[in-house]
C-alpha cells in the first residue's frame, strides 16, 4: 500500500499545483475583465456628460437638387434588358 502512494504522490502533487495555477488565472481573467468593464462604463458616462445641451442643436436641413431629383428619389426608369 506504501508503494502505491509514493508512486501516486508526484502526480498528485502535480495535479494539485496545475488546479492552484489555473484557479488562479481564470480569478486574475474574471477580476480583469470586471476592472475593464467598469473602465469603459465610466468612459461612456463621462462622455455623455461631458456635452451640454446647449450644444446640440437641431436644425432641419435643405434637401439638395440631387435628392429632388429623380435619381435622389429612386424614381428613376430603368431597363430590364
Amino acid at each position: 500500500m506504501l508503494d502505491i502512494l509514493k508512486a501516486l504522490l508526484p502526480s498528485i502533487c502535480v495535479g494539485l499545483l496545475f488546479w492552484y495555477v489555473f484557479k488562479n488565472i481564470v480569478r486574475a481573467d474574471r477580476n480583469e475583465r470586471e476592472q475593464v468593464g467598469k473602465y469603459h462604463s465610466e468612459i461612456e458616462v463621462s462622455e455623455v456628460d461631458d456635452i451640454p445641451e446647449s450644444d446640440v442643436k437641431m436644425t432641419a436641413t435643405n434637401t439638395s437638387d440631387y435628392e429632388k431629383s429623380e435619381h435622389g428619389k429612386g424614381n428613376a426608369p430603368r431597363s430590364h434588358g
